[in-house]
């Protein structure tokens, strides 16, 4: 281990330099080395003598930028040199992964970037080359980081001469080296946020039931077709530490397991609309997305135009609140997902229970699709539900009967009924009460009279 002159000293601070003939040992040492730079520039350096090939090269008392000038110079020489097309094609068909930059100048300038992204990524084979002949093999015309794998192009990022690309480039390389499908957790957070793709997709399963390894399985076959357009993530609901996840998709119980597309860039939400998860409905959700063609889950649709003059009334987030708690009106609710076979063949049953209630002087029937309009959770369970909420009270009765017309024409008469009685209660109590009071005032004046 190296020591540092005495003026120099840190506590929290080492150089580790250990044998080289393993060329990832080396990238790995430099950025401890790089990391303190800072605290040891213009200060020397003693090299213990037992320390080769160091020793040989730097023998002696050294200055720290002279140390640090001589290990960058053995990230070069980690990098393969291509010279010629056939050289190339046997470094990319070799490997699963390979990573090769363009230049036009490897010894300053853009290459720099390149030389630094080196060595965050020691597990990853890096090639380099300013021959113009390999440039036009793979239409390159500027300086260019090109991805490989299983021999295939599957990214190219032009290089700037730019401190922020840095980082762009490190995220591309950290993506094509994590899985095909990720666990999203603490650990993983940081490295998923980081990722250049902004497009995740997520399932939301517990690892404890039965279907769990098939629908993974179901999973990364998806995910092998969408390679490289979207980041598969998998979140564990069993896990503590993922309750937010669950609450900022809306997750409930009734929804596990459940497929979501989030885009990071707009912060937007999508919910896949099928029932089964199976891989012709992932594939068709993942299409429909890239298409454009998906449905956002928004906090709330637009409100109708007419969304009150048909006899079932038409819901969306901003309108809900307004309506089934206005104080006014008893409101019997439908909570709906449109794809849901068991959803569409209610919806004619529940337009005959609006035209029974359409001119009814306290009754409204009402519909909201669930998976476009954000509504508090404590209202959300497997669709479809129905709830009522009655006049003049913050109170919801869920509904648990038959999903018949009669069953719910019963149910509602019994409401109301109940909610009258409720309030010839409330009436006579408020009458007591106030005879109550003229008895007490009574008395007083009879005492004052005494």
């Amino acid at each position: 281990m190296g020591r540092l002159g005495s003026n120099a000293f840190r506590q929290d601070f080492c150089v580790v330099i250990l044998g080289f003939q393993n060329p990832y040992h080396l990238n790995f040492n430099i950025t401890i080395l790089r990391l303190s730079f800072t605290e040891v520039c213009g200060h020397e350096i003693i090299l213990d003598s037992s320390l080769s090939p160091v020793a040989n090269h730097l023998p002696g008392v050294i200055e720290a930028t002279a140390l640090v000038a001589w290990l960058r110079n053995q990230i070069r020489l980690s990098i393969v040199l291509l010279t010629s097309r056939e050289q190339t094609k046997a470094f990319i068909s070799s490997r699963k992964l390979a990573v090769i930059g363009f230049f036009e100048d490897l010894h300053e300038g853009t290459v720099e970037f390149f030389y630094e992204l080196v060595k965050d990524f020691p597990e990853v084979p890096f090639g380099v080359t300013e021959k113009r002949d390999i440039w036009t093999r793979y239409g390159i015309t500027i300086d260019t980081m090109v991805v490989f794998q299983q021999g295939a192009i599957v990214h190219f990022e032009e290089c700037e001469e730019d401190g922020h690309h840095l980082s762009d480039l490190s995220k591309i390389v950290k993506f094509f080296t994590m899985d095909l499908v990720i666990e999203y957790n603490i650990e993983t957070v940081d490295q998923i946020y980081d990722m250049h793709i902004r497009n995740h997709i997520l399932l939301f399963i517990s690892k404890n039931s039965t279907e769990f390894g098939a629908l993974v399985k179901v999973f990364e076959s998806v995910a092998l077709k969408f390679k490289n357009k979207l980041i598969f993530l998998i979140v564990n609901t069993d896990e503590v530490d993922n309750i937010r996840v669950l609450e900022y998709f809306q997750i409930t119980s009734w929804d596990i397991p459940g497929v979501r597309i989030l885009n990071l860039t707009k912060n937007m939400r999508y919910r896949m609309p099928a029932e089964e998860i199976t891989f012709k409905n992932m594939k068709k959700f993942c299409e429909n997305f890239l298409d454009g063609l998906a449905k956002q889950q928004l906090p709330s649709e637009n409100i109708p135009k007419d969304w009150d003059t048909k006899p079932v009334k038409v819901l969306v987030g901003k309108n809900f609140k307004e309506v089934v708690f206005s104080h006014k009106r008893n409101a019997f609710v439908m909570f709906y997902a449109p794809w849901s076979y068991e959803c569409k063949s209610l919806l004619p049953v529940l337009e005959e229970l609006g035209k029974k209630y359409q001119y009814h002087e306290s009754v409204t029937i009402a519909k909201i699709d669930i998976t476009a309009n954000d509504i508090h959770q404590m209202f959300l369970e497997k669709y479809p539900f129905f709830k009522f909420f009655p006049a003049k009270s913050d109170l919801v009765v869920p509904y648990n009967g038959e999903y018949t017309l009669d069953a719910f024409i019963e149910f509602v008469e019994e409401e109301i009924k109940s909610q009258m009685e409720s309030e010839e209660w409330s009436f006579e109590e408020e009458e007591s009460d106030e005879q109550e009071d003229l008895s007490v005032q009574d008395w007083g004046k009879i005492k004052e009279e005494l």
